[in-house]
């Protein structure tokens, strides 16, 4: 899929040049003028997905596993605690979107609940001119149990989880309002020399921005997002006799 990416600040610096004086134009520090975005507003819309639907079928991995013997002529009972970390992923890759120079916030939320609720992905993915982003959420599993063996035999106790995948191409619409300050300095002196201001629904007209009701542009954007998570835990416990010295199981 071909990549497409809008540079907002781009576009703003072509669009306040425009407004200055031929002697301005001459003087002022055109490739880095002071660009205030304070007064432009964005709504995130709704995440959608193209493909949404269930996990894959989940996985299963044995985080930790430890025997009990017992060779006595009673029961044993023993405590078991332990815990373990994994990491659940969220992928994320942008196909159309933009940039700017300020800290942009995108919030996007999973293609699954289930991912939301047991995998706790922050939703505001922060967007510095990076096209993809990579969200890891680190996951506590534990197990506090007594574990009884019964006389002669041995027991195997494992920790283990779940862990599904989903893949999900998304859409987002995105909506712009309010204006953009540009202020421009001699590039020598660094004296003042002009602001011009111009609001974003003059700035952004075409370029890939479609109005709304309200005449205020909107960008839809665009990706899919790869997702690794847990799903649930439980312990396995499994009883076997024990072998003893000389007893090779046959009469």
């Amino acid at each position: 899929m071909s990549l497409q990416v809008v540079d907002l600040e781009q576009l703003v610096k072509d669009h306040a040049e425009k407004f200055l004086e031929k002697d301005q134009k001459k003087e002022a520090d055109l490739i880095s003028p002071r660009i205030d975005w304070s007064k432009m507003t964005i709504s995130y819309g709704d995440t959608k997905y193209a493909n949404e639907g269930m996990p894959s079928k989940p996985v299963t991995h044995v985080l930790f596993s430890t025997t009990f013997s017992n060779d006595t002529p009673i029961t044993q009972t023993y405590t078991l605690k332990t815990e373990r970390r994994t990491r659940s992923t969220c992928e994320v890759y942008f196909h159309k979107t933009f940039t700017y120079g300020a800290e942009l916030k995108m919030t996007l939320l999973p293609p699954n609940p289930i991912i939301d609720i047991n995998a706790g992905f922050k939703a505001d993915v922060t967007k510095e001119k990076s096209l993809n982003r990579t969200i890891e959420q680190e996951l506590l599993w534990g197990m506090d149990s007594e574990i009884t063996v019964s006389p002669g035999h041995q027991t195997k106790a494992e920790l283990v989880i779940q862990e599904g995948e989903m893949n999900g191409e998304f859409e987002m619409l995105t909506t712009f309002d309010g204006k953009v300050l540009v202020t421009y300095e001699h590039k020598k002196s660094q004296d003042f020399i002009s602001t011009i201001y111009g609001n974003v629904s003059r700035i952004f007209v075409d370029h890939g921005f479609t109005p709304d009701d309200l005449k205020r542009p909107t960008f839809l954007v665009k990706g899919d997002c790869k997702c690794r998570f847990g799903i649930d835990q439980f312990i396995r416990v499994t009883e076997t006799p024990l072998v003893k010295p000389g007893d090779s199981g046959q009469e």
